[in-house]
């Protein structure tokens, strides 16, 4: 069984708009596990929220990590469903505190293992893969400016917000109904491959092509590669709580065989 241990860095930052930072990450780099989610609701219930999702997605997902008897379809099996057992702590914490009701969050999570990454997802957070200074972003939103894109009634993302179409309609999230809807996928590690979990406040602000550019180097020292990321998103106006997570999988040729 081999686990890649991952080399990371984590940049977060309120913005300029919000009162409060209602993104959370956490990062396993032992065990190769990387989380962020990005809390909704009114008064703290975001933060609380988004919190709240990645400490049961991991305290379910780490033991996977820590066995050597998950084969492929059940790391995927596995990813997918810590992120059945973040939804319901959500609900089950607003049974409990009603106050808090109406919170939601977005979740990404992915694990590294014999040679590929597993990932799951809701909501318009992203997992990218850089490789060779080329970005490709593995996840796929769940907002109404990409379903109507994928229905055809748009070409792209700048002709649906020229009809008002905003990107932070969510057509998924965590915390809203008993049964969470999750995507999960996996693909294929390589040696020097830089994958980034982000938040809606990087990716609706900066372009792929100015993550890529900002990425392009496979060596570039990850702390300095994430503050540039946060950076272009704040200049770009900071509207809303920015975060990166950068993750290179400790990796070699001979843990693809």
């Amino acid at each position: 069984m081999t686990v890649h241990k991952v080399e990371a860095a984590i940049c977060t930052h309120q913005g300029y708009v919000r009162k409060r930072n209602q993104d959370w990450t956490q990062v396993e780099g032992e065990l190769g596990v990387v989380a962020l989610a990005d809390g909704m609701g009114g008064h703290r219930s975001g933060e609380v929220a988004s919190r709240v999702a990645v400490e049961a997605a991991l305290t379910d997902l780490l033991p996977t990590q820590r066995e050597d008897t998950a084969d492929g379809m059940q790391s995927l099996l596995r990813v997918g469903h810590a992120v059945e057992v973040a939804n319901k702590a959500l609900l089950d914490m607003c049974t409990v505190h009603p106050e808090l009701s109406g919170m939601g969050t977005t979740v990404v999570l992915a694990m590294f293992r014999e040679g590929r990454v597993y990932y799951a997802h809701v909501g318009d957070s992203r997992l990218y893969r850089v490789r060779f200074g080329r970005v490709r972003r593995l996840t796929r939103d769940h907002s109404l400016i990409q379903r109507m894109i994928d229905d055809g009634v748009f070409l792209n993302r700048s002709e649906a917000r020229e009809a008002g179409i905003r990107d932070n309609v969510l057509t998924r999230s965590l915390g809203m109904q008993r049964q969470a809807d999750v995507d999960v996928g996996d693909a294929l590690l390589q040696p020097r491959d830089t994958y980034l979990i982000c938040s809606d406040g990087l990716h609706g602000l900066i372009p792929d092509a100015e993550i890529a550019r900002i990425l392009r180097d496979p060596d570039g020292d990850l702390e300095a590669q994430a503050r540039a990321l946060i950076d272009a998103a704040l200049g770009a106006g900071g509207r809303d709580n920015v975060s990166a997570i950068l993750a290179r999988p400790q990796v070699d040729d001979v843990d693809l065989v």
